[in-house]
């Protein structure tokens, strides 16, 4: 007998599991009146009116802009792979993730927070995939993988991993240009050609591509079936992958201008060889995961002598995904009794409790629930402050700690001037900080001015960087720079103490503008502190006292920061020069909390 006439006469078994039975009550009430579709659909329409804030504020960062693709691509999933109904959450990943849900959820409420609601998000929807059942019986679990990508990383940590990516395609692109013998310089995260400064953040675009491929790699694993614990796995070879597109897309730039004149780091020329290394980086990702299928295969049970076998057993149960069918095991399995794996009792036990609550008055009960969730999730929505973006809430503390007079900055240099204070108390302007005092900075031999501010009164290190990426500005670079002492050229001079680095960022925006932020903290007591060298706040807390940075302080602090921006770049030495003026006013500042404090 062939194998196709072996089908027609015999059950095949494809897997060991098989759909489970459903109680009668869960099959004869229909959707639209189904107590579980009002629940789980009330549980996530509730987290809508906060949703709508945090995903407002998620598109203004760059790097998060495919989570409509990301929900839009779940929801698809679900619709043709689902038997498109809804079943009370009796397993424990469906409880766990409930919980889990709710606690996120109460945390959004009272804190008014759209991040912590984001989070319930996906736990609600973890939990109603977990109890859902794909039309062969299977669990749609893996599904909810694309929607962890909605939430934002926590604790300024996306703002760490863009610059710590751009510092490493920052070496490896200058190793692959001394490799092809382009000559330049390496400072920080910028590449200094013979003819520009190619700042690595606008030539790659940031990280926007390790983003997009992290996606993508979540995507194939809830595409495909693959199983969760391989999710890892997936996510460290999309983070490879987009650091290697990036440095081949920086090094390309590097060659086009060095070699042939030509700029590749703006227009359509940047587009096009963005999409180019980003599409290389996508097939090298699907490389990666057919691999995977190739080395990760159950192994073949038809000769029967490994039904007993635990290794095996245990080894197949871990990589059979059911994208794989062995011909010789479907042949020997169609000829043998169909294994049925029993439900566990538990969950017979609670789903036949939980379907004693498909009765009409639960119905109505639960519809009224869900409504009043859904007007409590609004009024609380819209008593969210409108703030350009998360940061700085709790931060605050009460009193000042210097209250500066009005020629406090006379006399300081003659190289620069501080003028044209305002002052703003009580939170008057909350841009600035609770309480804040502005002056109008500016060189007047070089036409360069800003703004200069002193904000009070923290509780810890504020890092400003998130604020003017609020305002539009793409942050380049940031990272803690050295004072140095000013020096003429064969003269020697006695060095005098320059006190601890500056924080210092670098931005553009869209209109090609450039943006130069410094930026340091003074404590209670006049000391200068260390800014922190990453700008995560509990990565760098974390990083720097292993470093055994002196950082952090238990005193509240005032924070000091000079913005300048220019329609071209400014040079080195120019920089050099405003960072010196930054200390000069820094350490006029210190010194006078000094005077106050030893009164």
């Amino acid at each position: 007998m062939s194998l196709d006439e072996a089908q027609v006469d015999r059950t095949v078994v494809a897997a060991q599991r098989v759909k489970p039975q459903l109680t009668a009550t869960a099959d004869s009430i229909s959707v639209a009146r189904s107590v579980w579709t009002w629940f789980w659909v009330g549980l996530l329409v509730a987290c809508l009116p906060m949703l709508a804030i945090y995903f407002t504020r998620m598109w203004r960062l760059e790097q998060y802009q495919y989570f409509p693709f990301a929900i839009g691509i779940v929801a698809w999933l679900v619709w043709t792979r689902s038997d498109r109904r809804f079943y009370p959450p009796a397993n424990l990943i469906s409880l766990a993730a409930l919980a889990l849900g709710g606690i996120a959820f109460a945390g959004g409420l009272v804190l008014r927070s759209p991040w912590f609601t984001a989070i319930a998000f996906f736990f609600f929807a973890s939990g109603c995939l977990a109890s859902m059942r794909s039309r062969s019986g299977s669990s749609l679990l893996t599904l909810a993988l694309p929607l962890v990508l909605l939430v934002r990383m926590p604790l300024g940590y996306d703002q760490l991993l863009v610059i710590e990516l751009q510092r490493i395609t920052t070496v490896l692109s200058s190793l692959l240009l001394d490799v092809v013998g382009v000559p330049h310089a390496v400072d920080h995260n910028v590449i200094q050609l013979p003819g520009r400064e190619l700042f690595v953040a606008e030539a790659c675009s940031g990280i926007q591509s390790v983003f997009t491929l992290a996606f993508l790699s979540t995507l194939l694993i809830a595409i495909y079936h693959r199983r969760l614990w391989l999710a890892p796995f997936y996510l460290a070879i999309a983070l490879i992958l987009a650091v290697a597109g990036n440095v081949l897309r920086v090094t390309m730039v590097a060659i086009a201008d060095s070699w042939w004149g030509v700029d590749w780091a703006t227009g359509w020329p940047h587009d096009l060889l963005g999409y180019t290394t980003l599409g290389l980086s996508s097939l090298f990702l699907v490389s990666f995961d057919q691999w995977i299928v190739s080395f990760l295969h159950p192994t073949s049970q038809s000769s029967g002598a490994s039904d007993h076998n635990p290794v095996i057993q245990f080894w197949n149960w871990i990589v059979d995904d059911g994208s794989t069918e062995d011909m010789v095991e479907r042949y020997y399995k169609s000829g043998t009794a169909a294994t049925v794996v029993a439900e566990p009792a538990y969950r017979i036990k609670l789903r036949s409790w939980m379907n004693r609550l498909q009765v009409k008055p639960a119905l109505i009960a639960t519809v009224c629930l869900s409504v009043i969730l859904l007007g409590v999730t609004t009024t609380r929505a819209l008593s969210v402050a409108p703030i350009a973006v998360d940061g700085g809430s709790g931060m605050f503390v009460e009193g000042l700690i210097f209250d500066p007079s009005d020629g406090l900055f006379q006399g300081v240099s003659d190289d620069f001037e501080l003028v044209d204070r305002q002052t703003s108390r009580d939170n008057e302007n909350p841009i600035l900080g609770w309480n804040s005092d502005t002056w109008r900075y500016g060189r007047p031999r070089e036409s360069v001015v800003g703004q200069f501010t002193i904000s009070q009164t923290y509780s810890r290190f504020h890092e400003l960087c998130i604020c003017y990426q609020g305002l539009d500005w793409s942050l380049l670079d940031r990272y803690r720079r050295d004072i140095t002492p000013q020096t003429e050229a064969f003269v020697q001079v006695e060095e005098e103490p320059v006190g601890a680095p500056v924080a210092y960022a670098l931005f553009t925006n869209s209109d090609g503008a450039h943006g130069y932020l410094w930026y340091a903290s003074v404590s209670e007591t006049g000391k200068m502190m260390q800014p922190p060298e990453r700008p995560g706040r509990l990565g760098s807390r974390l990083a720097d006292s292993l470093d055994g940075d002196d950082s952090e302080s238990n005193e509240p602090i005032m924070m000091l920061q000079l913005w300048v921006t220019a329609a071209d770049q400014l040079d080195a030495s120019t920089t050099a020069r405003i960072t010196r003026d930054f200390a000069s006013i820094r350490q006029t500042v210190a010194d006078q909390i000094t005077k106050g404090a030893t009164k």
